[in-house]
């Protein structure tokens, strides 16, 4: 089944095309927003890797590119899932030396897709001969805030979907079933009145910073009940509210008019984004505040929880990959961090798994990729691939 002639398959995945494909994809920014570049580019290797492509225009700046590998017989569709787009946050040019590529996005997740592409092209050279259809996605508007998870979530609305799912980034050696939901918070506090000399203000000007105060101890005081609250997922942890950011004021005599802060909050599997929102507005309701003060909140939705039967075929197809390959036990898991899991499972209602090709570097300042680890991944990735398809390890 995994044999190609007297070798397995996952031997043909070649470190040079996989270093040659990330350097051809890291060379092409990408931003948020501006993915148009890199979709088309990633569309041309994937046709010549050997896959039929269609590119989705339904988002003209950030098309989704959707490839398709049939085998030769019935079977399975395994849909191979990786966002386009990185983080809009200045980096030194790509480089590329003997082990190393470095440049933004090489990490997060340029490695998944030249890992996408290594899979396909190894499965087309030996002749497809695998039961069921690889579905290739690649899609932007990952990374918030200025991502919204449009490109995904319209690939979902049009049941462009596999049975079952490899998303290419994010954890390592661990088989993610359940996860965290997160969205970004936002609460605006506002008073009557301009901004003035500090020696002009009236009295109830100082109510604005005393709101502030109140906002910023409450939340933190919830953030401790989260943290004392019993529940049923061991593998995630508690739920938090986190303050990443409070703006108050911009000179150091003036009086501002208004305030912000800025967070996440990160929530389990029995809840929804709607429910935290809702918590958060009772939670502002109930903080005393002077008439002329003002308190709106809003929200960066990023990604809903989930949690799925760690029996799935597609997880023990996962582990046992990981231990062919490895040598090593792959522990269940739970994450506390956005992947384009949190829309497969919980909005495309399929099982789906992360596979890392050397994310560990994703965000940083100096952004890499190790070449023996990404092909460590992508023989992992192969293996599940093959495992999945043919079902040995599905239960």
């Amino acid at each position: 089944m995994s044999k190609y002639g007297e070798r397995e398959l996952v031997d043909e995945v070649r470190r040079d095309r996989l270093a040659s494909d990330l350097w051809e994809l890291v060379r092409v920014p990408s931003p948020t927003r501006q993915e148009r570049e890199v979709a088309l580019r990633f569309a041309e290797m994937l046709e010549s890797a050997g896959a039929e492509v269609e590119i989705d225009e339904t988002l003209p700046d950030s098309p989704c590119v959707i490839g398709r590998l049939a085998g030769h017989r019935p079977g399975p569709v395994l849909q191979l899932a990786g966002h386009l787009d990185h983080i809009d946050v200045e980096h030194s040019p790509p480089e590329r030396s003997e082990g190393i590529i470095s440049g933004r996005g090489s990490a997060d997740m340029k490695c998944g897709l030249a890992g996408i592409l290594e899979v396909v092209r190894v499965l087309k050279a030996a002749g497809c001969e695998f039961p069921g259809r690889l579905l290739v996605t690649a899609y932007g508007l990952h990374e918030a805030p200025l991502g919204d998870s449009r490109g995904l979530l319209n690939l979902i609305e049009r049941k462009v979907l596999g049975d079952a799912a490899i998303v290419f980034e994010g954890a390592h050696g661990r088989a993610l079933v359940m996860g965290k939901g997160q969205s970004i918070w936002n609460i605006r506090i506002a008073r009557d009145g301009d901004v003035c000399h500090e020696l002009r203000r009236s009295p109830e000007a100082d109510n604005l910073l005393e709101t502030v105060r109140r906002v910023a101890a409450r939340l933190v005081e919830k953030n401790r009940e989260l943290a004392a609250t019993g529940h049923d997922y061991p593998l995630l942890g508690p739920q938090s509210i986190f303050v990443g950011q409070l703006h108050y004021g911009d000179f150091y005599n003036r009086v501002p008019a208004e305030a912000s802060l800025q967070g996440t909050w990160r929530w389990h599997p029995d809840r929804a984004f709607h429910d935290v929102k809702g918590e958060l507005k009772s939670l502002l309701a109930g903080i005393p505040h002077g008439e002329n003060i003002a308190i709106e909140d809003s929200w960066i939705f990023v990604g809903e929880a989930y949690a799925f039967d760690p029996e799935q075929p597609i997880v023990h197809a996962l582990r046992q990959a990981y231990s062919h390959i490895t040598g090593k036990t792959m522990e269940l898991a739970g994450s506390s961090s956005i992947l384009d899991v949190n829309r497969l499972v919980p909005f495309g209602k399929i099982p789906a798994v992360a596979i890392s090709l050397d994310g560990e570097r994703a965000h940083a300042d100096y952004e890499f990729v190790r070449l023996e680890r990404m092909e460590q991944g992508c023989r992992v990735a192969l293996q599940t691939v093959l495992n999945y398809l043919f079902g040995e390890n599905q239960r």
